[in-house]
């Protein structure tokens, strides 16, 4: 049996399933989006932290924390570390306790917005 992303705790998914279109099982996945905070720190990438968001989430949050380097990208509207992330680049990095409330639903997110489309064709 798969597991349901949205049940777990510490997820970035807050909604999910799959929808049947013609005939074939698309797959969906909806997210939260973080917002910025005025108590969020500004750190600028240095070149030994290129493509490892893990590292500065570790570093800066704690290595416990390690795991949630998707909240740091999403709170930075990153898609993808490993081109994205590159020195001079600044980051906004929520603090431990913002982070921590933002994981659990808390504070600092707001459902996507993005619309599901109604006619997908499948990939032929």
């Amino acid at each position: 049996m798969q597991k349901n992303s949205t049940l777990s705790r510490g997820s970035r998914y807050v909604g999910g399933g799959i929808t049947e279109v013609n005939k074939f099982a698309l797959e969906w996945w909806e997210r939260n989006v973080f917002l910025r905070d005025a108590t969020d720190t500004t750190y600028v990438v240095e070149k030994k932290f290129e493509g490892r968001l893990d590292l500065i989430t570790a570093t800066f949050l704690g290595d416990k924390n390690v795991k949630y380097w998707w909240a740091v990208a999403m709170l930075n509207n990153i898609l993808d570390p490993y081109s994205e992330v590159k020195e001079g680049l600044v980051l906004y990095l929520p603090s431990k306790e913002r982070l921590a409330s933002m994981i659990e639903g808390q504070a600092g997110g707001v459902d996507s917005t993005r619309e599901i489309p109604t006619s997908i064709l499948p990939i032929v």
